[in-house]
């Protein structure tokens, strides 16, 4: 099932709790890289699981940027039918501090994807 279809039939928190439970079955695997979306960062119960295990990288973006790359802004739930940068304005606000708490900030707007993958391989790395 599509998130957005989770969203439409069971709601937010519905998938919250499906991110959690998967975040959870992951925390007890290793050497991977996982990439959840941007409202994963609310869940406390979520970030300490992977906290205990890794590092939290945040791959900062501005709402523009993010909007820019977005190929399916409908697909998303918290954005359909919304001007997307004022949505993403609007999430970014509210999830900011959760943001920055993490381990490590990498501005995807300064560096070119090759030194952004790079980065994160490198890090990823000294965790083994």
């Amino acid at each position: 099932m599509e998130v957005r279809e989770i969203f439409r039939l069971k709601g937010e928190d519905a998938f919250r709790a499906m991110e959690f439970a998967l975040t959870e079955e992951l925390s007890t695997s290793g050497g991977m890289v996982l990439s959840p979306g941007g409202g994963w960062i609310t869940q406390p119960k979520s970030v300490e699981l992977l906290r205990s295990k890794g590092r939290i990288i945040y791959l900062r973006a501005s709402p523009e940027a993010v909007a820019r790359r977005l190929r399916r802004v409908e697909t998303r739930p918290l954005l359909a039918g919304r001007d997307p940068v004022v949505a993403l304005g609007e999430l970014y606000e509210k999830r900011r501090l959760l943001y920055e708490t993490a381990d490590i900030v990498l501005d995807t707007e300064t560096l070119a994807r090759q030194q952004l993958i790079e980065q994160v391989v490198e890090l990823a790395s000294t965790l083994k």
